[in-house]
């Protein structure tokens, strides 16, 4: 789990604690019986801690994968049914994914293809049946997160700040816009806008046919947050928004004006971690009712036309939740998971095998829930009981992004470590 102070929008996180570096030079000058002397040797470790010290802490602390890390030991893991449902198609490495720095890098299956990005800056659409590349395109700037795609464009977004468009056709670019902030979620591309998130606050509608930003919202961000943000939801001419101050907001997807907003989250406690409140699920829409959730908070379902709360239940959740016809999917802080009734919140059943084992966000897949580990294996549940039914492992690394293509019954599986894999079940 990543929790961070809030930093300035632009550049990127400084990925140490600067008090620590402060707390290590007082210590060395009050044990020095010749402080005045010695400025030169402290400088000198303070060039050094910035330079090893600090920059291995950034790269231990940020990483996608961490997020996943549930905070109590892991369990061996029970048998599974011993049936063989999980079927690969094929595999492939797409390069460095989220090893290198805290990332939000998914594939998403869009017609026939799969689309995918790794950190270097490359983007790739590769055909969903056999995994052949149609095309791949280096940008040749580090990519923080995407990718999201409508009938036209692909879209994802840079460490500097920047938002790359590219034409599905032959993966060329389409334009480019810069915020010069740190983004914190993948972009939203549907119904002629862009929307994209920074860590400041910002909310950002950009035409989808030339980048051109058309509105801008900005909300107060909490001292204290969680890493990253969730993505928006579009449905109809609304985006659906959940803040790191515990609310979910709907907006004009086209001119930014609000419609409404609503507390999902209500902190409490003596300090701020206490009172840290996140709502990092994305929205999920149903009909016209509205799944969301939050940290240290609850499970919620509104009206979507109104903000009326339908009901709560008390869950907290980071991660996305999935969906089915009468169920809502959860992943509980320590890994548990939890099938809710869509039409009360109350609990249809409760697994509690993973806690400890790093599990992503789930997907459905027809009577099969099916989530990853950070052991890089894939578990597939039946819907309706939560019983373990296959556990197999597919990749090296940690799974950080599941996706599912319900048409065909495939399976998107990407790893730490760049590797991406289909599967059918």
């Amino acid at each position: 789990m990543l929790i961070y102070k809030h930093q300035p929008p632009f550049p990127a996180h400084f990925g140490c604690s600067f008090w620590s570096l402060v707390t290590a030079l007082i210590t060395a000058l009050m044990t020095s019986s010749r402080a005045l002397l010695n400025i030169n040797i402290l400088l000198v470790l303070a060039a050094i801690l910035l330079l090893s010290g600090c920059n291995k802490d950034r790269v231990k602390k940020q990483t996608l994968w961490d997020t996943y890390k549930e905070p109590t030991t892991a369990k061996k893991l029970p048998a599974d049914s011993g049936v063989k449902e999980l079927s690969l198609l094929w595999k492939d490495d797409i390069g460095t994914s989220s090893e290198n720095g805290f990332a939000r890098i998914q594939p998403i299956f869009s017609g026939e293809s799969i689309y995918v990005a790794n950190r270097a800056g490359e983007v790739f659409r590769k055909n969903a049946h056999d995994g052949k590349t149609i095309w791949t395109t280096d940008l040749d700037l580090a990519i923080f997160s995407g990718v999201s795609v409508d009938d036209k464009i692909a879209v994802v977004a840079h460490d500097n700040g920047t938002v790359s468009a590219l034409n599905l056709a032959d993966g060329s670019v389409a334009w480019s816009h810069s915020v010069k902030r740190q983004f914190s979620a993948i972009p939203v591309v549907a119904n002629g806008r862009v929307i994209i998130r920074s860590a400041d606050g910002l909310i950002i509608g950009l035409k989808s046919d030339n980048g051109e930003s058309v509105w801008q919202v900005r909300n107060q961000v909490p001292a204290l947050t969680m890493q990253g943000d969730s993505m928006p939801a579009v449905i109809g001419d609304a985006v659906l928004i959940g803040l790191s101050n515990g609310k979910i907001i709907a907006n004009d997807l086209i001119t930014g004006r609000n419609y409404w907003e609503a507390e999902i989250g209500f902190g409490s406690g003596q300090n701020e971690l206490e009172r840290l409140n996140d709502s990092d699920t994305n929205p999920i829409v149903q009909g016209t009712t509205v799944y969301t959730a939050s940290y240290q908070g609850n499970v919620i379902a509104l009206q979507l036309h109104s903000a009326e709360v339908m009901w709560t239940r008390d869950i907290s959740t980071r991660l996305p939740m999935a969906l089915s016809a009468r169920s809502l999917i959860v992943i509980g802080d320590l890994g548990d998971i939890f099938s809710l009734s869509t039409i009360d919140g109350s609990v249809l059943w409760e697994q509690g095998i993973f806690r400890g084992h790093g599990v992503t966000y789930p997907v459905v897949v027809g009577e099969r829930v099916i989530i990853g580990d950070a052991n890089g294996n894939v578990h597939t549940l039946a819907l309706d009981s939560g019983a373990l039914v296959q556990s197999r492992e597919i990749v090296s690394g940690a799974v950080i992004g599941l996706i599912s293509d319900n048409n065909n019954n495939r399976i998107g599986v990407l790893s730490s470590k760049g590797k991406l894999v289909a599967l059918s079940l």
